[in-house]
């Protein structure tokens, strides 16, 4: 661990409990890291805009990686953006629609939002009890956006960028299908496809994903990647397990996430397991 200098932190099911909140123990630990002098950042799936409403006020990063690669932030100034080409949001808005897939499109610079057609269907599909195919974050999050964060639309405008889809059917083989239905044209389309739970699917602009967005970060700040630590928990966090050097998943991972690191936290993220470990094995030694 001697020669980390960075790191970068996933934050659902890594910082996040499952209420989709961070803890004041996890923005001390971060505290003190930089304190130390580490460069602390986040990768998440998560949109910018809505990062500090799920963070204590006295967390803060040197550098933010949002909507899984697609916006770097900087002392809150844009480092980069990559955008999905409008065309392609419309190309898979319609198939969602065909089968009857939750949808939420994000532009960079205004809230995430669904077209006004689908609003009965799409709402009728989150109402009631959770089913149990759905974990209990997710289906927080989808209550939490049609009540504070989404909105309707008429239509896609052609005049703003986007960064990404969220698709979510409570299904999960159907929700499959059609992650492997984008995965198949994703040379066609030119996206990326990810997923951070069995329920979803993000698509990004073509190769951009965490890994990208970690290399550029490190460009900004002159940072080697032997020099990086990474931390995560779902398959959206793949690529930053293959561009960092110290490689760490949270415990409650799925088994295959947890092959592909070099360590495994002891406690979940529900504990506070991303903060202790960092806290052993950075700020103890």
């Amino acid at each position: 661990m001697n020669q980390v200098k960075a790191i970068f932190l996933d934050m659902d099911g890594t910082i996040l409990h499952e209420n989709n909140r961070a803890s004041s123990y996890t923005a001390e630990v971060i505290q003190h890291l930089r304190e130390e002098g580490y460069k602390v950042f986040l990768a998440t799936g998560r949109a910018y805009e809505e990062i500090h409403m799920l963070i204590p006020e006295s967390m803060h990063f040197d550098g933010i990686i949002s909507s899984n690669g697609t916006r770097g932030h900087v002392d809150g100034e844009v480092l980069f953006e990559h955008d999905l080409n409008v065309d392609t949001v419309k190309q898979i808005v319609n198939r969602a629609k065909e089968m009857r897939i939750y949808y939420e499109i994000f532009p960079f610079t205004s809230a995430r939002f669904a077209l006004n057609e689908d609003k009965t269907w799409m709402l009728n599909m989150i109402d009631g009890e959770k089913p149990d195919s759905v974990n209990e974050s997710e289906w927080l999050s989808r209550h939490e956006a049609v009540e504070h964060k989404l909105t309707w639309q008429e239509d896609i405008s052609e005049d703003v960028g986007y960064s990404k889809i969220y698709l979510f059917h409570p299904d999960l083989a159907y929700i499959d299908q059609f992650r492997q239905e984008m995965k198949a044209q994703v040379d066609t389309l030119k996206i990326e496809v990810s997923n951070s739970t069995p329920n979803n699917v993000e698509t990004m602009a073509y190769r951009i994903n965490k890994g990208t967005g970690i290399l550029e970060m490190c460009t900004h700040f002159n940072i080697d990647q032997s020099e990086t630590l990474v931390m995560g928990d779902s398959d959206n966090d793949r690529t930053m397990f293959e561009v960092g050097a110290v490689t760490v998943a949270m415990r409650n991972a799925a088994e295959h996430i947890k092959a592909m690191t070099e360590y495994e936290t002891e406690k979940d993220n529900n504990e506070d397991g991303a903060a202790h470990f960092m806290a052993t094995y950075l700020l103890e030694q």
